[in-house]
């Protein structure tokens, strides 16, 4: 499940929760070295900046990277092999629910397929009667909108840590989550009003909605067990999700020393687009 190599041959797009880049540093190491996508969406660096550190270690590879953050909780990037232009982070987007937090950071990416690119992390909730809860549901509303303008400029992604599983499929069971957080009914529909602007869920696209193929695990015994959630997400407009050829959970670092409590999603996608 987790890609061994490059995928020179097409766009490779990835999406990884860090909990905290510098920690993770030795590991993204690793993955730009072994995976080497296209563009990386990042989420929780917990850093007000990037590091000389990161960004030697960016420029090591061949990457540029545009970052917003605020202190030592949430932090987003976009990380990539080509230009990235047009940056607006949180603070930019005149919306209180986008701008309150450094939670959403969107680029155009020059790549082999110019896209629009947006890493997201989406608000925990905390509990279903908690202010964080509404809070969550009106960033997902706020991103729907900006989403759908995207998606009438250009080839959109949207990846990252959504904090939503979007069936009973994508937890481990759904008995140890009633009452819960990320799968309630209100945050069901608000991803869903997600990808009714015109968004498709590539992991979900390739392998089914019941694959049962999760991306987080709690620290501890969660992990050797599966018990999991699918959360983090990569959604693309339609022509581009036509061309996905497959996705990856890389487990090659989840499975590593101090790992994240989340392992990177990857797409690959065709660059031509296939034949009608």
């Amino acid at each position: 499940m987790s890609p061994s190599a490059p995928a020179p041959d097409q766009l490779r797009v990835a999406t990884w929760n860090l909990n905290s880049m510098r920690a993770r540093l030795p590991a993204l190491d690793r993955f730009l070295t072994r995976a080497r996508p296209d563009v990386l969406c990042l989420q929780e660096t917990k850093a007000a900046a990037v590091s000389d550190d990161a960004r030697r270690l960016f420029d090591r590879h061949g990457y540029g990277i545009e970052h917003v953050g605020a202190n030592a909780y949430n932090g987003v990037a976009i990380v990539a092999r080509h230009a990235i232009v047009d940056v607006r982070g949180s603070g930019d987007f005149d919306d209180e629910a986008l701008d309150r937090e450094p939670r959403l950071i969107s680029a155009v990416v020059e790549a082999p397929i110019r896209v629009r690119v947006a890493s997201v992390y989406v608000p925990h909730g905390r509990t279903l009667d908690h202010w964080h809860f509404t809070f969550k549901l009106a960033f997902l509303a706020a991103l729907a909108e900006r989403a759908s303008a995207w998606i009438g400029d250009a080839h959109t992604i949207v990846a990252g840590d959504l904090n939503v599983a979007p069936t009973d499929s994508d937890v481990f069971h759904p008995d140890a989550f009633v009452g819960a957080t990320h799968v309630s009914p209100p945050e069901r529909t608000a991803l869903g009003g997600l990808y009714d602007v015109g968004l498709v869920d590539v992991d979900a696209a390739v392998w089914g909605v019941r694959a049962r193929r999760f991306t987080w695990w709690n620290h501890g015994i969660g992990y050797s067990r599966n018990l999991g959630m699918r959360i983090d997400h990569i959604a693309v407009d339609g022509p581009l999700a036509e061309r996905v050829t497959t996705t990856w959970i890389d487990h090659a670092e989840r499975d590593a020393e101090r790992p994240s409590d989340h392992a990177a999603l990857l797409a690959d996608f065709r660059l031509d687009p296939p034949a009608r």
